[in-house]
């Protein structure tokens, strides 16, 4: 990093996963880093983890839409102005094993999917992108999914239509706010192995591992490199880009 401090990065989703393994690796690589997520004790224990000093761990809850703005406030007062967002928090429902079709899909549900998976993100580049524009430097990227770029057989409307909506917000900010020194950019995830690809059954994995070229799963960690790769210093004109990380089992 060629900054004279640290940069401040906050992710969401931070206690497990992906999120975790991006967290990380930012911290490793000498941001600080406030780790967001609803999960008050997996926090806790994600804190014991990672350096003291460059750390900060808020409990907030994506559904709720006053959430990201209480974070912003909060990351501020704990670590000092973000300038590094990564939106990772996101569910999928699964009923029985399986997501509902379109027909099937509650609006309850649908509302659900959306406000945590898609609107999130979207206030929470709200409640950042003016701190990035004052300091003259931004990072965006946003988690998206293989089921967001193409046909996705194991996933319902409402998480498809979120994760597709994720690109098109990473587009909209970069093309808004590149000329502050702003980028944005997306990682468009295929199966990788997380607490939530834990829900898919034995027989849907090796369905799933047999498929793809490189004939297995990806790693948290995987993604955490390319997240690295996005926020870093030197990345300042790639903008706008999706990258697909999924082993080749979707190719564009």
């Amino acid at each position: 990093m060629n900054h004279v401090s640290p940069r401040i990065a906050v992710v969401t989703g931070a206690a497990r996963g992906i999120g975790l393994a991006v967290a990380q690796r930012l911290s490793a690589d000498g941001l600080r880093v406030a780790l967001v997520d609803r999960d008050e004790a997996e926090l806790a224990k994600v804190a014991t983890m990672l350096p003291a000093a460059r750390i900060a761990c808020v409990t907030a809850d994506l559904a709720d839409p006053e959430a990201p703005r209480t974070i912003a406030q909060e990351v501020a007062r704990l670590l000092g102005t973000p300038t590094i967002l990564v939106n990772n928090a996101g569910i999928a429902p699964k009923h029985d094993g399986r997501a509902w079709s379109v027909t099937e899909t509650s609006l309850e549900e649908w509302q659900r999917v959306m406000n945590v998976n898609l609107t999130s993100a979207m206030l929470m580049c709200q409640a950042l992108l003016p701190g990035m524009q004052k300091e003259g430097f931004g990072r965006v990227v946003n988690v998206s999914s293989s089921a967001g770029r193409t046909a996705a057989v194991l996933n319902g409307p409402s998480y498809m239509c979120s994760k597709a909506g994720m690109l098109a917000l990473s587009r909209h900010v970069a093309q808004h706010y590149g000329k502050d020194g702003i980028t944005s950019n997306t990682v468009a995830l295929g199966r990788v192995i997380t607490p939530l690809a834990l829900l898919w059954t034995l027989e849907q994995e090796e369905a799933y591992n047999k498929r793809n070229p490189v004939g297995r799963s990806g790693r948290a960690e995987e993604v955490a490199d390319a997240v690295a790769y996005f926020v870093g210093e030197l990345a300042g004109f790639t903008n706008g880009t999706v990258l697909d990380i999924n082993g080749g089992a979707f190719m564009a």
